[in-house]
């Protein structure tokens, strides 16, 4: 992309770097006599309404007085936070930013006790936001490609892991009402990754990544959290990391026991959304089979795990451990 797709913005670039950070959207940084920015062209949705939103939370959030900064949109020549760019693959929504200081965390245990608790601070911030609550999302409306979601199974080559992909969706819908009414409502970050916390000298500089932001259970944060740090963390250092990352959490926001309880069923509920999710960027060509099929060999691993420690973990989360053998 050149220098002259930013001219919506009042900035007078010299620069600008693609970058592979996330996988829902372009992002590049841009170097300019006005400081670094960052300008993200979004390919995971043509709505400007919700992205509209996710710029109005940011500003709400930001008064929040967190102890690390949250994005915040470069208004264009126009007075918008919201441009329409035209690339290669034809008009896109775009969003620059100010660049927030700062290095993606990593996977380690030390990296995610600090994310954790960064996550359980947004947590707390989110909830005094003063924006409607929606009803937490169904299974169906995960993505605007797979209004069906069973139904969109026959287009993947799934074999002998079709029985079991069909009962997780079924499952996740059945309990969807149930679940919801239980559990405390707010709005929530919605896609938690290490590399969406940035730190600079141990410090949590910020956290990026709104898109998905919306209402939810409260609980379906720290569960993304801990889907993502069981699916990407090798075995020998899982509950390493873990630990580090719920006590981070529990820090700054513990979670009551109902919420501690409920753990397994969200995670379930994520690993379902994220084969959805792929299943319908697959359909807009924005990836190939592969990714949806990965996501299910996360779900058998999910699973698998889940059978093994699934009690262990709602212990940690609700800040008990397992009895010591006598």
């Amino acid at each position: 992309m050149d220098l002259t797709r930013l001219a919506p913005w009042p900035i007078t670039a010299s620069a600008m770097e693609r970058i592979a950070r996330g996988l829902n959207n372009d992002t590049y940084f841009v170097y300019a006599r006005e400081g670094e920015f960052v300008l993200r062209v979004y390919r995971n949705t043509a709505d400007p309404e919700r992205v509209r939103f996710e710029h109005e939370l940011l500003g709400r959030v930001a008064t929040q007085g967190l102890p690390f900064a949250v994005p915040a949109p470069v208004r264009t020549r126009e007075g918008d936070t919201l441009a329409v760019l035209e690339t290669d693959d034809g008009p896109r929504l775009a969003t620059l930013f100010f660049r927030i200081p700062g290095e993606p965390s990593s996977g380690t245990a030390h990296d995610a006790w600090l994310a954790g608790r960064a996550l359980a601070q947004l947590d707390a911030a989110l909830a005094l936001v003063e924006l409607p609550v929606r009803a937490p999302i169904a299974l169906g409306d995960v993505h605007r490609l797979v209004p069906d979601p069973i139904a969109a199974l026959d287009d993947l080559k799934l074999g002998a892991d079709r029985a079991r992909i069909d009962e997780l969706f079924r499952h996740v819908i059945e309990v969807r009402d149930a679940l919801a009414a239980s559990l405390p409502r707010q709005i929530v970050h919605g896609d938690f990754g290490y590399i969406n916390v940035l730190l600079e000298n141990d410090v949590v500089t910020g956290v990026l990544d709104f898109e998905f932001a919306e209402g939810d259970m409260r609980a379906a944060d720290l569960a993304c959290a801990i889907y993502i740090t069981i699916v990407r963390t090798p075995e020998a250092d899982r509950w390493a990391v873990l630990d580090a990352l719920i006590g981070g959490y529990r820090r700054a926001l513990p979670l009551d026991p109902t919420e501690a309880a409920a753990i397994p069923e969200l995670l379930l509920r994520r690993s379902a959304f994220g084969i959805a999710h792929w299943i319908g960027r697959w359909r807009a060509g924005l990836c190939g089979p592969e990714e949806p099929l990965a996501r299910v060999g996360r779900n058998a691993l999910l699973n698998a795990w889940l059978t093994a420690h699934g009690p262990r973990l709602v212990l940690a989360v609700a800040g008990e451990k397992l009895p010591v053998r006598r």
